[in-house]
C-alpha cells in the first residue's frame, strides 16, 4: 500500500448533503486524496485546470443536466483526467449518451459506497466501469469495423503500437514515457487515429480493439525515436 500512488480526486456534486457523505466516507481511504468539492461544472472546470486531479466524480445533474455536453472541452483541456460519473437515472440509453462524451465510468448513486471506491479505483488504473446491462448494450448498439488479420490498414504501425497503449487505458503522460516521445505529440498523435477510426474516446477506442485489431499488430514503439517531431 506504501508504494501506492494517491487518487487525487475532485468531488463535482451539486447537493451539499451528498457532498458531506462521501467526503466522510473518502477521507477514511488513505489511497485518495479530495482535493475539492465543487456544486457547478464551471467550478469543476476551473479546478481541473488548476489542480490536475486524477479523477473527477462528476454529479450528472449538475447546472440541471446541461454539464453532459460540456464534457469534452473538460476533457480537452486536461486530457489526463478520468470522470466518473455519478449517476442518479436508471435509462440506459441516457448514459450511453453519456459514455460518448468520454467518460471512463458510471456508477449509480443508490450503488454502494464499497462499489463506488471500487469505481474510483478501477478507472484510475486504467480500467472502464460500467453496469454488465450497459456493457451489453454497448456491444449490441457500438458499429464495429470488420475484423482485420493484423491490422486495419487505416493505421500505419506506429499508429497502432499508439492505438492499443491508448486503448488499454494509459494516460497521455505514461504514453509518452513508453515510448519515449513528448506529451504534445502523443496528443497529436492520437487525434489523428481518433478521427481515421471515427472515435471520440479511449473507451470507444477500446471497443474496437478486437475487432480492429491493432493491439494484434508488431510492437513498433522503438520505432518512434526515428519520429522528427518531438
Amino acid at each position: 500500500m506504501q508504494n501506492q500512488p494517491i487518487i487525487r480526486l475532485l468531488i463535482a456534486e451539486r447537493l451539499e448533503i451528498i457532498r458531506l457523505g462521501l467526503r466522510s466516507v473518502i477521507e477514511t481511504q488513505p489511497a485518495i486524496q479530495i482535493l475539492g468539492e465543487v456544486d457547478c461544472f464551471e467550478a469543476a472546470y476551473n479546478q481541473a485546470i488548476q489542480q490536475s486531479p486524477d479523477v473527477i466524480l462528476l454529479d450528472l445533474a449538475l447546472d440541471v443536466g446541461h454539464c453532459i455536453e460540456q464534457i469534452p472541452k473538460l476533457l480537452l483541456a486536461c486530457p489526463d483526467v478520468k470522470i466518473l460519473a455519478f449517476s442518479s437515472e436508471n435509462d440506459e440509453e441516457f448514459h450511453l449518451q453519456v459514455i460518448s462524451m468520454g467518460v471512463s465510468g458510471i456508477v449509480s448513486k443508490s450503488q454502494t459506497v464499497q462499489l463506488l471506491l471500487k469505481a474510483i479505483l478501477a478507472i484510475h488504473n486504467g480500467e472502464v466501469w460500467f453496469s454488465n446491462e450497459l456493457t451489453k448494450l454497448l456491444w449490441q448498439t457500438h458499429e464495429c469495423f470488420p475484423a482485420y488479420p493484423i491490422a486495419p490498414p487505416l493505421l500505419n504501425h506506429k499508429e497502432c503500437s499508439l492505438a492499443c497503449l491508448a486503448s488499454q487505458g494509459l494516460s497521455i503522460k505514461a504514453i509518452s514515457t513508453r515510448l519515449f516521445i513528448s506529451e504534445q505529440t502523443v496528443r497529436n498523435r492520437l487525434s489523428v487515429v481518433y478521427e481515421k477510426l471515427h472515435v471520440k474516446s479511449k473507451v470507444e477506442l477500446a471497443l474496437k480493439a478486437d475487432c480492429l485489431g491493432f493491439c494484434k499488430s508488431p510492437d513498433h514503439s522503438r520505432d518512434w525515436d526515428k519520429c522528427t517531431e518531438k
